[in-house]
C-alpha cells in the first residue's frame, strides 16, 4: 500500500519553497493544498515569475488568498498519510520542500517520503529508466500537485503490473 505525493514550488533553488501539495492515496482518492508563504516561519521570499509564467501557472496572489497555512497542511498530512509504509514523490526536490514545508511551522512528518528511485531499487528489480520511461509514455507532467502524483501512481502502476 503506497501513496504517491508531489509539490510545486516557487522556483528550483535552495531558496524556493513548497506553494503546493498534493497525494493520491492507493483507493484513489485525493487531494492538493495550495500554501500560504506568509505563515510560514522563517524567509520565504524568492519567487521565481519564469516557473509562474512557463510551469505552475500559480500566482502569489492566488496562493495569499486561496492558501492554506503551513501548520494546517503539515497537520492534513501527517493524520492522513501516517497509516502508509510507503510515500512515494519524483524526485530530491520534493524531499527538500517537505523538509522546508515541516520546517516552516516546527513539525515533523508523521510518514516517511522516498523518492521513487530508491523504492523501486528496495522493492522490484526495475530502475529510474524503467520509471522514466512510464512516465514519459504518459506525456508532459501538467505541474500541479495532484495531478502529477496521479501520474506518478499511473507510472508505478502500469510499471508493477
Amino acid at each position: 500500500m503506497w501513496v504517491t505525493l508531489d509539490f510545486e514550488a516557487s522556483g528550483l533553488s535552495l531558496m524556493s519553497y513548497p506553494i503546493e501539495v498534493g497525494y493520491v492515496l492507493p483507493n484513489g482518492d485525493s487531494h492538493s493544498f495550495l500554501i500560504d508563504p506568509s505563515t510560514a516561519s522563517g524567509h520565504w521570499h524568492h519567487w521565481d515569475h519564469e516557473a509562474e509564467s512557463r510551469i505552475h501557472g500559480i500566482s502569489q496572489k492566488t496562493l495569499a488568498t486561496e492558501g492554506t497555512s503551513v501548520l494546517a497542511v503539515c497537520q492534513h498530512l501527517n493524520q492522513t498519510l501516517a497509516p502508509f509504509e510507503h510515500v512515494l514523490c519524483d524526485s530530491q526536490w520534493d524531499l527538500f520542500w517537505m523538509g522546508r514545508l515541516y520546517k516552516a511551522c516546527y513539525m515533523r512528518p508523521s510518514f516517511t517520503l522516498m523518492e521513487v528511485n530508491q523504492w523501486l531499487k528496495k522493492h522490484s528489480d526495475l530502475d529510474r529508466r524503467d520509471f522514466s520511461r512510464e512516465m514519459k509514455a504518459l506525456g508532459p507532467a501538467p505541474h500541479r500537485a495532484v495531478e502529477d502524483a496521479l501520474q506518478i501512481r499511473r507510472a508505478l502502476e502500469s510499471l508493477l503490473k
